[in-house]
């Protein structure tokens, strides 16, 4: 399988999204990956999934992805997952272990919107509610530092030591959005979410790119069109807009004319399709 890469500052992004067909994407830095709709071997050592929805090019490669980690006796996978389908996934994956004749190692974690998760240190990721058909949520990771408080950013190095020995702990947490996934949305994933707008790096489902499939099409499913982006184009304060899910209707080089042709200058230096050329 080749994957489609997209880096940005450093960070690293590999998988592949094709509407309707499959989607997978890989932050191998913090050893997670965004739904797994396609059953790639190379990616079976990541160890945390984050899903979005349960449509099967999201989806379907995760009895795969389970099983192969049990026979290699890697650690149990976490899945994070819409809390609505915790039990059904869990479900699922005990059939595919019975059928298989040897026990699965996993954790379907089902999540509360707004939950708050640790990853490695220095980053967690919260679930945030997105609009399809079916039960649905995107993610954002944070970045988190520590910073001296207002109060006391005056103090000398003597004088915080002395705080924090008597208990005081003259620090805050300040958190920075630098990735988020919609997943499969309408626009108002972007519209209703302040981190979303404002990460790093946005990986946003676009699967309808012109009028041949209008608006209210894209709608109808739970998606977004690419003129709904352009109408919203100053929502996007990103540094990094990355498309993802196109119908597989239009080839690289027509995706690549409709984002040039309808895409304001602004917002077009900063978006990238997330596409193997073809």
């Amino acid at each position: 399988m080749i994957d489609a890469v997209f880096e940005h500052n450093n960070w690293k992004f590999e998988g592949i999204s094709e509407g309707g067909i499959r989607t997978s994407v890989v932050f191998p830095a913090l050893d997670l990956m965004f739904d797994f709709g396609s059953v790639n071997p190379d990616k079976i050592h990541i160890s945390n999934l984050l899903l979005t929805h349960a449509h099967l090019d999201h989806s379907a490669g995760i009895p795969y992805y389970v099983s192969q980690r049990s026979l290699r006796k890697l650690s149990p996978p976490k899945i994070f997952v819409p809390k609505s389908i915790q039990s059904d996934l869990h479900d699922i994956l005990s059939i595919y272990s019975r059928m298989e004749g040897f026990d699965y190692e996993f954790q379907v974690i089902g999540l509360d919107f707004e939950e708050t998760v640790p990853l490695k240190p220095g980053f967690l990721f919260q679930a945030l509610p997105s609009f399809h058909r079916v039960p649905s949520q995107g993610y954002t990771i944070f970045e988190s530092k520590k910073k001296l408080k207002k109060e006391f950013i005056s103090l000398k190095e003597a004088e915080i030591r002395d705080l924090k020995s008597q208990g005081i702990d003259p620090t805050e947490e300040i958190r920075f959005p630098l990735v988020s996934f919609s997943g499969d949305t309408k626009i108002e994933y972007i519209l209703q979410n302040e981190s979303v707008r404002k990460s790093k790096i946005l990986f946003m489902e676009c699967t309808y790119y012109c009028e041949k499939r209008g608006i209210e099409r894209a709608r109808d499913w739970g998606h977004t069109h690419l003129d709904e982006i352009v109408a919203h184009a100053d929502a996007f304060e990103n540094e990094a807009l990355v498309l993802i899910h196109p119908s597989k209707r239009y080839s690289y080089r027509e995706l690549t004319e409709w984002v040039k042709k309808k895409l304001p200058t602004k917002l077009l230096e900063r978006t990238h399709l997330f596409s193997v050329k073809r």
